[in-house]
This record gives structure tokens, C-alpha cells and sequence, in this order.
């Protein structure tokens, strides 16, 4: 009798797909993005304005704002758990940013000055947030994480936001991201392996993830984006 492959095709998976066929793939030429202003006006492939900077212990508000526009299924994709609610401790460990072992970066947009409109004033609202948090085994491995809003999906903004989160920590002396993803979540996936990372099933549906930054950050060491982190992050006076 024929053994049932467990990575058969279903409604989850793309066709013919397999955790050893999923490689690290480099679309670094390939950007989905434009940089407008150094300063961190970036404009989308569809056209939507989205201003980078890092998010601070302050930003409570704007982080919850970004929650409550969550659906249910991007909150399980996040915390790999049902998340009705955004708790005290959960949003106090959110905005626990210390500018070195924990940073995290926020998109915003202007929605009231429309799709094209340049990112200003008081109106903001979060499009996505990237994240990475230094693990106490080893200084030099960081666990990672990125949310995009619904709204904002399939833009090319989690990719934008992982390339950003490449050259924040490896200014900080990280050298791998790590972290979890679920199976089902195959816009990630694909996301993570256009970075550079090898995934692999860990149990339950989920994929453990490992992404060395070193080759991306040569990557995008010539790209503008590079320019846009390193002034942001200087503006926010945060020191590598």
C-alpha cells in the first residue's frame, strides 16, 4: 500500500510543495517599494505613502490602535493563540523597547490624506510593525517577529519591514533572526524564504524559522533603505 504523503496538496499548501523544497530564495532586486525621502517617506508598489520610524515605550496607543484592526485570524498568526483582547501585560512587554536588546519599528500612513498622500501631522495611523528581541542564551540571535494590517496586506510591506529589521539588529551585533511561523500562514513563509531564511516543520502546524543576516545586509548595504534606517535611527537617538 502506498504511503500517504503528509505534504500532499490541500487547501493550505501551494501545489507540490514540501518544508525541503521551500529554499532561501534572494529578491533583493526586486523591491516592492521606493524610498521618497530619506527621512522615511517610502512609497508602496501600489502607491500608498507609509512613513518607517522606530516605535518607542510611548506608542502604547498607536500599538493598540493597530490591534483593534487586527481580524481574529491575523491576531492567531501573530501570537499563535486566540487574542481577543490586547492585555495590560502584553502591551506593557510590546512597548518595552530599550533601544538595544529590544526595537521595533512601526509603518504609518496618513489615510485621510488618501493612498498617495505624504505621511504628516497628527492623523496617523499604523499600517505594520516589525520587531526583534535579543534572546539571553546567545547576544548574538534575536527572535522575530512582524504584524501587517489587514488593510495593508499583500503590498510588499512585511518584506519591507523584515529588510528593515535585518539592518537595525545587525547594527546592534545580532547575526541571526529566529522564531515561528504557522504552516497555514503562506504569505510569511514565502515572505521569510525571499529573505533568506531556511524554515522547518516543528510540530503542531507551526514552523520554527532561522535567518542569517549577514548575506542580506550585503544585500541591501547599497540600497536606500539602509540610509532610511541609519537616519531614523539617529533621529530617534538610538545608539547601535
Amino acid at each position: 500500500m502506498r504511503r500517504a504523503d503528509p505534504w500532499a496538496d490541500g487547501p493550505l499548501l501551494p501545489p507540490g510543495w514540501r518544508p525541503d523544497r521551500e529554499e532561501p530564495r534572494d529578491d533583493s532586486d526586486d523591491h516592492r517599494w521606493v524610498v521618497v525621502d530619506p527621512g522615511g517617506h517610502l512609497r508602496l508598489v501600489d502607491g500608498t505613502d507609509i512613513l518607517l520610524r522606530p516605535i518607542r515605550p510611548g506608542d502604547g496607543n498607536l500599538l493598540a490602535a493597530g490591534f483593534d484592526r487586527l481580524s481574529a485570524r491575523s491576531r492567531y498568526r501573530r501570537f499563535l493563540a486566540p487574542m481577543p483582547v490586547l492585555t495590560d501585560s502584553m502591551l506593557a512587554f510590546l512597548t518595552s523597547v530599550d533601544g538595544f536588546n529590544h526595537r521595533a519599528w512601526g509603518a504609518v500612513i496618513d489615510e485621510q490624506a488618501g493612498p498617495a498622500g505624504p505621511p504628516s501631522g497628527a492623523r496617523l495611523s499604523p499600517a505594520g510593525v516589525v520587531r526583534w528581541v535579543r534572546t539571553r542564551r546567545e547576544p548574538v540571535v534575536a527572535d522575530f517577529a512582524v504584524t501587517v494590517i489587514d488593510d495593508y496586506q499583500g503590498r510588499g510591506l512585511g518584506g519591507l519591514l523584515l529588510d528593515v529589521a535585518v539592518l537595525d539588529a545587525f547594527a546592534c551585533g545580532v547575526e541571526h533572526f529566529e522564531g515561528l511561523v504557522l504552516g497555514e500562514n503562506i504569505a510569511s513563509r514565502r515572505m521569510l524564504a525571499r529573505g533568506g531564511a531556511t524554515l522547518q516543520p516543528d510540530g503542531g502546524g507551526v514552523f520554527s524559522f532561522r535567518l542569517e543576516l549577514r548575506p542580506r545586509v550585503e544585500r541591501l548595504r547599497t540600497s536606500p533603505l539602509s540610509t532610511v534606517v541609519a537616519t531614523q535611527s539617529r533621529r530617534a537617538g538610538l545608539v547601535a
